[in-house]
C-alpha cells in the first residue's frame, strides 16, 4: 500500500517535534507544510528526519489539505494521511494504525475515512478522493472537516472509529496553534460564525441537520 502523510504546521516547533518523533515508521513518507510566517522550518533539523516543504506564501488549513492530497496524486498514492501537529501517537501506535489500514484496504471496503481520535491522526481513501474531490477552499480551515464529511456521507462512503481513540494525546487538548498566537485566536474569534453561515448556506443547515444532498441544493 502506497501512502503519504501531511502535517500542516504553523507555530510550536516544540509540539511538531514530538508529533513527528511518534510516527518514526512513517518518516518515509511525511511530509510537514511550514505555513509559519518566518519560515521556522527552514534550517531545522526536523528535515534530517521527515520532507519540509516550504510554500512561496502561508498556506490556509484547506489549501494544505490539497496540497497533500496532489502530492498523493502524483505519488500514486492508494491513501492520504493527515496529522495535526500538536497531535502525539503513543509508542506502537503507527505501526498497529497503518496495520489497520491496510486490513481496512484489502477488504474491498467502500471507505473514506479511517479516525484515530477523531482527525487528528487520520487515513484517506484515494478512491473515495476521486469522487469527493477537494477541501472547499472557501473556509480556512473550522468547518471544513464537517463539509468534507458530509460530503463522504452523501456519497455512502465508511468513516471508520477505531480502537487508537485513546492512543493519541492532543496536547493541551488541542488547538494549540490557534492558542499559542494571539492574532491567530482573534481572526478564529471573528471569522468562526461567518463560516458557521456560510456552511448552513451551502447546505441548508448546520452539522448534523443538513438539508441539501448537493451544495447550495443546486
Amino acid at each position: 500500500m502506497n501512502f503519504i502523510v501531511g502535517i500542516p504546521y504553523v507555530n510550536r516547533p516544540d509540539l511538531l517535534q514530538r508529533a513527528v518523533d511518534s510516527i518514526k515508521p512513517y518518516w518515509p513518507n511525511t511530509v510537514i507544510i511550514d505555513n509559519s510566517e518566518q519560515q521556522e522550518l527552514r534550517n531545522h533539523d526536523i528535515s534530517s528526519k521527515v520532507e519540509v516543504f516550504i510554500p512561496p506564501v502561508p498556506l490556509t488549513f484547506t489549501q494544505s489539505m490539497n496540497f497533500i492530497i496532489k502530492k498523493a496524486k502524483e505519488n500514486n498514492c492508494d491513501v492520504w494521511m493527515f496529522m495535526h501537529s500538536d497531535a502525539e501517537a503513543l509508542p506502537g501506535v503507527a505501526d498497529a494504525f497503518l496495520e489497520t489500514i491496510k486490513k481496512i484496504q484489502n477488504e474491498g471496503r467502500k471507505w473514506g475515512v479511517i479516525y484515530t481520535y477523531y482527525d487528528t491522526l487520520a487515513a484517506y481513501n484515494m478512491n473515495a478522493q476521486k469522487e469527493l474531490g477537494e477541501f472547499d477552499t472557501i473556509f480556512r480551515d473550522y468547518h471544513s472537516d464537517v463539509d468534507y464529511y458530509h460530503r463522504m456521507d452523501i456519497l455512502g462512503y465508511e468513516r471508520i472509529n477505531t480502537e487508537f481513540g485513546d492512543k493519541i494525546i492532543h496536547q493541551n487538548g488541542g488547538s494549540n496553534s490557534i492558542n499559542s498566537d494571539p492574532k491567530r485566536l482573534q481572526l478564529t474569534q471573528a471569522t468562526f460564525s461567518l463560516y458557521a453561515q456560510y456552511y448552513q448556506t451551502k447546505w441548508g443547515g448546520p452539522g448534523g441537520k443538513e438539508k441539501y444532498k448537493t451544495p447550495f441544493n443546486q
